[in-house]
């Protein structure tokens, strides 16, 4: 008997009536009809009419993203939710879609149970009513269905069943059942239903806001869509991280570039984000005893020698000043390779062979003294771990991070394979216009060789929360706590560091040509977002992003700047125009716009910051997009500037 109710409960998460909440008529549900954290809770016991309890407790259900796929959690087990949206195909269904009052059908089921006892059921069904009802959970129009009949087994078992389920189209499920099966009553209740995921998904869609609040002034809000369109962005690879798990992920793509058809599976230059891939898989191979964080790198390298420099027998190169980017080697980045151009080797890159279009590597300060950002160090250990482990880095790649964490559309392979090719989101500049090629080649794969998308960095974000949290088996707590006590000058390994009093996150960027990306968590909280972005345009929205999930979810970082807008008159604006020289190297130039009353800063390189006039000490302005602000002095009649902690100079 107690097989036959799991089973009349598990043959029900299999359905749910889906339809107009205030329509008679309730269709079968389709795959978009579920959402990423939607959740059920349901109370059922079990009585006998001697008021005997044999079953009691709480059922959870949830919808979870397993690498791009729904599925529904139940128990320890999961089920992809395109199970339970196929189409009837059964004459004697145990729903017949669609759902109306007054629909009557036969419902039958053969089954066999573990220990393999065969049985079958047989029953009436009729759909009674559609009207509203009230359960723990709260009150949802819901449809009343009465099945009738018997149900007998291979034992010789025999029992007239009489069951009552309320179905309530709004929460695609039942909310309440009860069931009389000889001398057995069922009931089983739904008591806590949340939709909240989505609920913040499109919070979030619809509420974008930029770096800087302007107090006493309603909130400007804006959509990702309309960013996307301002910004010229044809794609866009999200994940919202909440208490440790993806809470909800999707890519979304600008109709404008029609050219494109990407879905879940795509892939995105990660560009630096290959970084902290990169450092934690070493973490990996040093607490397997593979390598040595703080052995020389002489000792692993073979196909390369390390010319001498500012490295000393007692203060060498090492795996960890490599990663910590304290390494005194050459600091810079890379910029890739056109597809048509052939692809150097990592020693030629390291040596600035002809064809390599960045300069050879040197140490050219003493190692673990200075905090410089260097990408030719990277490569270096590239070398090294291809040396030791007589394998490409990808294959290495895959090994020790990759698989283990589960990020099945990631890989380092650099150039990509043709079938992988067709999975790229391609790169596209700030004026909209498509690389060439459709994106450039990074054999540097630690530095920038990641292809990857936001549902999988968000897995590598996760591990490293639950390392943190003591709940991994891919990280120890004591190797998270291990490197996190080498922060220096507010970084760990490249991650930047944000501390408050309840908060600890880690954050890291990355920009390749035609694509940008950007990812955070606090391992405290659980709480993060991943951006991947096919555009030079995208650091902008993925600011906007970082800022308006902080304040949706209620982050512990990525905090604006709160000012009160200041009135200044057209006068005054146009005798602050003309040029100046800022940090005694770049000119600079302040112009006027009648049609706005506004001045803006004017960049060598074309950018061009609109200042909105706010109160403060000085002649102070904002640009109300990226925060940058600009203060003038008046005790020189305002010939001059302040502008990231230095001055610009009218000249």
């Amino acid at each position: 008997m107690k097989k036959c109710i799991q089973l009349c409960f598990a043959l029900l998460m299999f359905s749910a009536c889906k339809g107009q909440i205030n329509s008679d008529v309730a269709i079968q549900p389709t795959l978009s009809d579920y959402k990423v954290g939607e959740t059920w809770v349901w109370k059922y016991k079990g009585v006998t009419t001697q008021g005997e309890v044999r079953s009691e407790g709480t059922d959870a259900r949830e919808i979870i993203d397993v690498n791009g796929e729904l599925r529904i959690t139940i128990g320890k087990d999961t089920i992809p939710v395109s199970n339970i949206v196929k189409p009837e195909t059964s004459n004697t269904p145990k729903y017949a879609w669609p759902l109306k009052v007054g629909k009557k059908w036969i419902y039958e089921e053969n089954w066999t149970s573990q220990d393999g006892t065969t049985g079958k059921q047989q029953m009436n069904a009729e759909v009674l009513s559609y009207k509203e009802e009230t359960v723990e959970a709260g009150t949802f129009m819901a449809y009343t269905i009465h099945y009738n009949g018997n149900i007998t087994n291979s034992r010789g078992y025999n029992a007239v069943v009489d069951e009552v389920w309320l179905y309530a189209p709004e929460v695609k499920n039942f909310i309440k059942l009860t069931q009389n099966q000889d001398n057995y009553i069922y009931n089983e209740e739904l008591i806590e239903y949340s939709d909240k995921p989505s609920k913040n998904k499109v919070q979030l869609e619809n509420q974008i806001i930029g770096n800087v609040k302007f107090l006493e002034e309603p909130e400007d809000f804006s959509t990702i869509a309309n960013k996307m369109v301002d910004y010229k962005i044809p794609a866009l690879s999200l994940a919202v991280i909440n208490d440790g798990k993806i809470e909800w992920a999707d890519i979304y793509q600008n109709p404008s570039f029609s050219a494109q058809n990407l879905n879940y599976s795509s892939i995105f230059q990660a560009a630096s984000l290959s970084k902290p891939v990169t450092f934690f898989a070493a973490l990996r191979m040093h607490t397997a005893g593979e390598i040595d964080l703080d052995e020389h790198i002489d000792i692993y390298l073979e196909s390369y020698q390390l010319p001498q420099g500012k490295q000393t027998a007692d203060n060498p190169v090492t795996f960890r000043n490599i990663f910590a980017h304290t390494s005194g080697i050459t600091s810079g980045g890379y910029q890739g390779y056109a597809k048509d151009l052939v692809i150097p080797t990592d020693v030629a890159i390291l040596k600035g062979s002809e064809g390599v279009n960045s300069p050879a590597i040197e140490v050219i300060t003493a190692p673990n003294e200075m905090l410089a950002y260097s990408g030719g160090g990277y490569t270096l250990a590239e070398v090294a771990l291809q040396d030791i482990f007589n394998d490409d880095f990808s294959n290495i790649m895959s090994k020790w991070i990759l698989q283990p964490i589960g990020m099945k559309n990631s890989e380092f392979t650099q150039p990509l394979q043709p079938l992988d090719s067709s999975k790229v989101a391609k790169g596209y500049t700030s004026k909209g216009v498509i690389i060439d090629g459709g994106w450039r080649n990074h054999p540097e794969q630690a530095a920038a060789g990641l292809w990857s998308n936001a549902v999988d960095m968000a897995y590598f974000l996760i591990e490293i929360y639950r390392g943190y949290q003591g709940q991994s088996s891919i990280f120890s707590k004591s190797e998270i706590q291990s490197i996190l006590n080498h922060e220096r000058g507010g970084h760990i390994y490249g991650l930047i560091v944000d501390k408050s009093d309840t908060g600890f996150a880690i954050t890291h960027y990355g920009g390749n040509a035609g694509y940008r990306t950007g990812m955070t968590i606090d391992l405290n909280t659980g709480k993060g977002l991943v951006y991947l972005i096919n555009s030079d345009n995208g650091g902008a929205l993925g600011n906007e992003l970082l800022l308006s999930a902080s304040q949706l979810y209620h982050w512990n970082h990525f905090k604006r700047v709160s000012v009160k807008r200041n009135q200044l008159d057209s006068e005054l604006l146009k005798q602050l125009t003309g040029t100046y020289k800022w940090s005694n190297q770049v000119e600079l130039s302040i112009s006027f716009n009648d049609e706005t009353n506004q001045i803006s800063l004017h960049f060598p390189n074309g950018d061009a910051y609109e200042l909105i006039p706010i109160k403060g000490e000085e002649l102070s302005f904002i640009n109300s997009n990226n925060g940058v602000e600009v203060s003038f002095t008046a005790t020189n009649d305002y010939q001059s500037f302040r502008l990231y902690g230095d001055t610009a100079i009218k000249l």
